[in-house]
């Protein structure tokens, strides 16, 4: 069964079109898609698509978190995965350097500095992300662009948004990606740290780097970086901070950041003359994303979105915006309190407002629901569709780690399925009675199983320095494996998490399919663990593991500090899965089904194969208006 439902956009937009193109967005997590139920964490590349005329032009952001250029290029489940997604005609954004930078040594090729530890003896580098401005990171940026233009894609190089490092009335010059002020390099068979250059020596800057690849392979070049420093200044240090980026974070923006950078990365790409025609800076009262889609959701269990109210140079300058919510949705304005209408008043001409949706379904099937925003005579609607799933019928399968004992034990299972525990580059250190100092609520002396970073699996390795997200190479695994007859839907994950000797301990828990680890999601993300606090993760997904396929459930850990540690840990124990097995059918998606009425006999609208078609005069087209053969 399809794990992609996609987008139910506004009547409005049904009617055929020209043949619509695709903007693919590569890069790392600062352009990524993130939950809104997950995080505040917003990527830029999720509110690219709302400054396209989407008759014409659609986004297919793949940001992955933590990816440098070569881990995306080599990643089985990113580069080639998007290429399987490129058609002739398309267009490619590809944004790195922030994993580039390196985490272990700056500025260097990781895999050099591999070989040289191999070559002294010393421990291998836990972390595989890190390029040369001048080499590598060069190289696999002429990689991407040369493979997409062999599919006819045109590629255009973005420079890497900057971090918000103010110093000043500038922003320090790490923070436009210039590592000129500290490095490491290897020269004749020597390691030398703590490297510096003169102030105009861009040597080890990724941004030259990229332009010069830009002028090389006469690729369009967007200065985004530039266009972020003075998007920050403009702002201020304190105003920055507060309004555009998550709190305590200087590299990743919020939903109100990740719009702005959207906003002069549209401009860019309409000031360079790349699909000019159909980008649109609105400066009436707009909503982003234009329409919701929350895809397969089970009937009873809420689900939590948002979009964006968004106005510049408004008239009047001062008034008022009503919000109404049909009758399977709630709305809010704090992400508190819920009901069917809201108001938000505005002034000076500007409004950004996050507006909350909430969506519970009673009974399953599609279901095709708006939220309204009305000021004056103008009025935005914004189309929410779902597919409600009951569970009915099905057979209770689960999976159990009590991680009551190093190393962990095997899971117990319940009905038709197999499970297993991995780890990649850690190590369970102990579970034993001298470990009795966590706390959960009034509860005292409880022992976790204590795990750790280990560059082979056994002992422990420092923590490098500087991590800031993910490393997709390190982790731990719970799996489950369907039955070779049975759909399994997951209805519940869950576990008691803690970090323990620091209070930097991050994780993302994430989802992704098969060997390849494919459709991957961010379901939970923590920053700055209180240490030796157990945190209860209690999470209702939407998954479908299809018969025969896995499905991963991941703990990725960092330690987000400046220098190399060690003694620091993450602590878990009492681990499920949970779900109901079903013999697999056509589903919901698979079978024609009429959900809107029309006045005009000639048009029908219907779902089939997980994909909106409208009937038209005899024609068949998708909801962004391309003809289907």
């Amino acid at each position: 069964m399809k794990r992609i439902f996609l987008s139910l956009l506004a009547a409005a937009l049904l009617l055929p079109s020209h043949s619509a193109v695709k903007v693919h967005t590569i890069g790392d997590s600062t352009m990524a898609e993130y939950d809104e139920s997950t995080t505040d964490k917003r990527g830029w590349g999720m509110y690219l698509g709302s400054f396209f005329d989407p008759a014409y032009v659609t986004v297919n952001n793949r940001g992955k978190s933590g990816a440098d250029t070569r881990g995306f290029y080599t990643g089985a489940a990113y580069w080639a995965s998007v290429k399987s997604q490129m058609n002739q005609g398309d267009y490619l954004i590809i944004q790195f350097a922030h994993n580039d930078e390196g985490t272990v040594t700056y500025g260097m090729d990781n895999l050099e500095y591999a070989a040289y530890c191999a070559e002294h003896s010393l421990p291998a580098p836990s972390d595989a992300r890190g390029t040369n401005p001048q080499t590598t990171y060069r190289d696999y940026l002429r990689l991407f662009i040369d493979e997409a233009r062999e599919l006819g894609v045109t590629p255009i190089l973005a420079g890497p948004i900057c971090r918000a490092y103010f110093q000043g009335n500038d922003i320090k010059r790490n923070g436009k990606h210039d590592l000129g002020d500290k490095f490491s390099k290897l020269e004749n068979g020597v390691l030398y740290e703590n490297q510096s250059l003169p102030a105009g020596d861009s040597t080890m800057s990724y941004v030259k780097a990229m332009k010069v690849v830009a002028a090389e392979k006469n690729v369009p070049f967007i200065d985004l970086t530039d266009a972020t420093r003075e998007l920050y200044l403009s702002y201020g240090e304190s105003q920055c901070l507060s309004l555009l980026f998550c709190a305590g974070d200087k590299t990743h923006t919020n939903a109100m950041g990740g719009n702005l950078v959207a906003r002069a990365a549209a401009r860019l790409l309409k000031n360079a003359g790349i699909l000019a025609d159909h980008i649109n800076i609105p400066t009436d009262i707009t909503a982003n994303p234009a329409a919701i889609n929350i895809g397969e959701t089970y009937t009873g269990v809420a689900q939590n979105k948002e979009f964006l109210l968004t106005g510049y140079d408004l008239e009047p300058e001062a008034g008022t915006v009503n919000l109404s919510a049909s009758a399977n949705l709630q709305i809010s304005l704090d992400k508190e309190n819920y009901a069917s209408t809201a108001q938000v008043a505005y002034e000076g001409g500007s409004l950004f407002q996050r507006v909350y949706v909430r969506a519970n379904y009673a009974t399953g099937g599609l279901h095709y629901d708006t939220v309204y925003a009305t000021s004056g005579a103008h009025v935005v609607a914004v189309p929410v569709s779902a597919m409600a799933i009951t569970l009915d019928g099905g057979a209770a399968v689960s999976a159990f780690w009590a991680i009551g004992a190093k190393p962990v034990p095997d899971p117990v299972v319940e009905g038709p399925i197999s499970a297993e525990f991995t780890m990649s580059q850690m190590a369970c250190i102990d579970y034993n009675a001298s470990k009795n100092y966590f706390v959960d609520g009034d509860s005292t002396t409880i022992v976790l199983a204590r795990f750790h970073n280990s560059s082979d699996g056994s002992a422990r390795t420092p923590w490098p320095a500087g991590e800031i997200d993910e490393n997709a190479s390190r982790y731990l695994d719970f799996a489950i494996t369907a039955p070779a007859t049975m759909d399994v839907r997951i209805t519940r994950i869950a576990m008691e998490i803690a970090a323990d000797g620091t209070s930097t301990m991050c994780y993302h828990l994430n989802t992704g399919f098969g060997d390849g680890f494919t459709d991957v999601r961010t379901i939970a993300e923590k920053r700055n663990m209180t240490s030796r606090v157990i945190e209860h993760v209690d999470l209702t997904p939407t998954l479908t593991v299809p018969a025969g396929e896995t499905l991963h459930v991941r703990i990725l850990p960092w330690h987000d500090f400046g220098e190399q540690k060690d003694s620091k840990y993450i602590g878990l124990r009492n681990v499920s899965i949970e779900g109901m097995a079903f013999e697999p059918g056509p589903g919901p998606e698979g079978v024609e089904q009429t959900f809107f009425e029309s006045s005009n006999p000639q048009i029908r609208k219907f779902i089939k194969d997980g994909i909106l078609l409208i009937e038209k005069n005899g024609k068949l087209y998708t909801a962004q208006g391309v003809e289907v053969e």
